[in-house]
């Protein structure tokens, strides 16, 4: 027969409340060592302290309660933090503050949007489908392109298990067309073909000058036509590293703007016009690539990087030739926490003409997609050369049930680097810098989107995107990467 006590022990147990179910299980523990079955308390064991011992701080029933020694109790405390340390983690923690009050204020909103089934909405509307067949959403504003969006439809089992069939297209209230169209056929087991074709519209494309030391009043305007058409190839050497080799045919045009752009090329440059206004750049380029990539991950990845070297020779119609050599390393590294990351990119690339043929204009390195330097006007900055770091450091404000899973994340950037005609002149002088803060949305298939701030000393730059600058290059031209410049 149950006691008194196993009686409320099982009533305690039939709660549902956490901490009653806690308590419960404490309660069974205690009683189960000082009940029998018959309900008797048993009595203390024999090695337990004498009765007779008098001197200690107190009785209990099983004796004196002896004083604190070293060999009856232990006090805890907590390590002092060593000098180096807080030298690091409070300038830190005063710098995150503000930063940390954000969060929670943005965490705070955005778990309340979760509950509404706000969230959940959008990432149905933005995120990919599951199957084979899905379609997306392409979001922009800001930049260059201003205010627009599109789709990209998307099937991953295309006349065959594992080819890959894309088609995207956007336009925006500028004028800015994009329409690309991609293949991807894998090869045996470790080889893989892309095939892609685009096109790009812009009837607002920017010209400041050439070199680090183009003037901001100096802006003007001018219309670009892309078209391309590509094929490549790469094939796995050893575990991540990848040698793989291209063939692209491109256009590109540069003539006088749309009517309404008030400082047309021709009025701000109209006796010295760079090379290559007023006419058509066609030519092929032949490419090889060598890429070793470990992080596999597009959403939050916490380790691995992406690290490629390109070099490709280009022969123009107009008997233009040059080659160019490009190096894009990234790397992925946690921070003090976990799921704080730090996200590092140093790209560089150079052209290189062959024997005395010039570049057209429209064909040299600028800080266009995915080469931004984020807080100045993309197209701002333009030349034969270009080198940037930038650097994302990323931590989550929200997440749905796990650390991978949808959620929203909070990032801080910078960018540093510069253009430079000449290769005596990729030094540390006239560097533009920029810094900022992001959002990143991520879905259950990765990256979904971006909303970016970015300061530079001339001036603040928006920008809401469906792609970003780390882990562009992957997918080329499946993806309908412009290729033009280079990258």
């Amino acid at each position: 027969m149950l006691t008194h006590e196993w009686r409320g022990i099982v009533i305690l147990k039939g709660l549902k409340s956490p901490s009653f179910r806690r308590f419960a299980a404490v309660c069974a523990f205690v009683f189960t060592a000082v009940v029998d079955t018959s309900g008797q308390l048993r009595p203390p064991p024999s090695d337990s302290i004498s009765s007779n011992i008098e001197d200690g701080i107190g009785q209990s029933y099983w004796g004196a309660i002896p004083p604190a020694e070293d060999s009856t109790s232990q006090i805890m405390r907590s390590q002092p933090m060593p000098v180096w340390e807080g030298m690091l983690v409070w300038p830190y923690r005063v710098i995150t503050f503000p930063l940390k009050l954000v969060s929670l204020g943005i965490g705070e909103s955005v778990e309340y949007l979760d509950e509404k089934k706000v969230i959940y909405k959008v990432g149905r509307l933005l995120g990919p489908r599951e199957g084979p067949l899905g379609v997306q959403m392409q979001l922009e504003a800001g930049g260059l392109s201003g205010f627009g969006g599109g789709a990209a439809l998307q099937h991953d089992a295309f006349l065959g298990s594992g080819n890959r069939f894309r088609l995207y297209g956007t336009t925006t209230v500028t004028g800015t067309h994009r329409a690309s169209m991609g293949l991807r056929f894998p090869s045996g087991a470790t080889g893989e073909f892309d095939f892609g074709v685009g096109y790009r519209q812009r009837p607002n494309a920017r010209y400041f000058g050439l070199g680090p030391e183009s003037a901001e009043s100096a802006k003007s305007y001018y219309g670009q036509n892309l078209a391309w058409l590509g094929t490549s190839y790469q094939q796995r050497v050893v575990g991540n590293v990848y040698l793989g080799g291209d063939v692209l045919l491109s256009s590109v045009d540069a003539k006088d703007p749309r009517e309404d752009y008030v400082r047309p090329i021709t009025d701000v440059f109209p006796g010295e016009l760079p090379l290559g206004y007023g006419s058509t750049s066609k030519g092929i380029s032949f490419g090889a690539f060598l890429s070793h990539v470990t992080a596999v991950e597009t959403g939050r990845p916490t380790r691995g990087g992406s690290h490629r070297i390109r070099a490709a020779y280009f022969v123009g119609d107009d008997n233009t030739e040059f080659l160019t050599y490009r190096v894009d390393l990234q790397q992925f590294l946690r921070l003090w926490y976990p799921t704080h990351v730090l996200a590092l990119r140093v790209h560089g690339s150079w052209i290189d003409p062959v024997g005395t043929s010039d570049v057209p204009f429209q064909r040299l390195m600028t800080n266009d997609d995915p080469d931004l330097m984020r807080g100045f006007l993309d197209f701002r900055w333009r030349d034969r050369g270009m080198a940037v770091l930038s650097a994302e450091y990323r931590w989550p404000l929200w997440v749905l049930e796990k650390p991978d899973a949808t959620g929203l994340d909070l990032y801080l950037l910078t960018d540093v680097g510069k253009v430079f005609g000449e290769l005596s002149e990729f030094d540390f002088n006239q560097l533009t810098v920029s810094y900022g803060a992001g959002l990143r949305l991520l879905g259950s298939g990765g990256f979904v989107l971006r909303v970016e701030y970015a300061r530079s000393s001339e001036g603040t730059v928006w920008r809401l995107r469906t792609d970003q600058i780390f882990q562009f290059a992957r997918g080329g031209f499946f993806h309908g990467r412009d290729p033009v410049p280079t990258r």
